[in-house]
This record gives structure tokens, sequence and C-alpha cells, in this order.
């Protein structure tokens, strides 16, 4: 027979207070889990045109390929949404050795929304400069999702 006393009842007291906080929040975390799947790859170069980004990034194989973000995609003002109701696009600047980088996401196997993680100096290598012979204003196409290639 265990007999239990003052300081080992307040003792059981607390414990038992974390372990129903701690099964609490574990049941509220795994209920809002997200049913996104990402993937990053490096980018090559990003070039700005007045239509939005090309972003030419690296396969997992090493190969170079392109991708066209139209600007429609970084603000809510359009009708080129997610289904719930955010932006496709997003940019963040900033520096350090893991930039640039492209990060993906989809949901239900369908693409849902991207981010572009940029140098945040224009003069670094990673920005290109703009081909004004290319026929870059067909390819933004902001009803278009992006065709990948892994």
């Amino acid at each position: 027979m265990v007999i239990l006393t003052k300081e080992g009842m307040t003792f059981m007291k607390k414990l038992l207070v974390v372990l129903i906080f701690t099964l609490g929040l574990t049941g509220l975390l795994s209920a809002t889990e997200s049913t996104l799947y990402a993937k990053a790859l490096p980018i090559q170069k990003i070039t700005s045109y007045q239509q939005g980004y090309k972003v030419v990034y690296f396969t997992a194989h090493g190969d170079l390929q392109a991708i066209w973000v139209p600007l429609d995609w970084f603000y809510q003002v359009n009708n080129y949404r997610t289904s719930d109701g955010f932006v496709k696009a997003e940019i963040v600047r900033g520096t350090g050795p893991k930039y640039p980088f492209l990060q993906i996401f989809w949901k239900d196997g369908k693409f849902h929304h991207l981010r572009l993680f940029v140098v945040d100096d224009y003069n670094d290598i990673s920005w290109g400069t703009a081909n004004l012979a290319e026929n870059a204003a067909a390819k933004f196409d902001p009803a278009k999702d992006p065709d990948f290639q892994f």
C-alpha cells in the first residue's frame, strides 16, 4: 500500500496538470496538421520583367529549368488566389548561403503556391537582366500553373 504525503499529493497534482496540458496540446496540434506538401529548389537566376519574374532553378539532377511567375500572383486584389484565399506567390528577401531558393507547395496533389527566397541585393549574381528581345509577356499567364520539372 502506498501512502502519499502532502508534498507527494502536490507533485501528483502538478504531474496530472502537465499530462493533461500535454495531451490537450498534442490533440490541438494534430487537429491543425497541414495538408500541404513542400519542395525546395535552389535558384540559379531570377530576372524581373514588367509582368513578373522569370525564375531559373536547378532540378534534382542539376539541370536548369525556368518558370514564369506573374506579378498578379503576389497580390490579394486579383482573382488569382489559392483555393483557400491566399496569394499564389510570395517573395522573401534576405542574405546568407541558402539564398536564393524556391519553395513550392502542393495541396491535395495540385499546385497551391510558391515562395521565392531571393538575395535582397540586386547587384548579386543571382539577379539577371531582362532580355527585351525575348517574348516574355506571353509566358506570364496568371491563369496557368507553372510546369515544374524536377
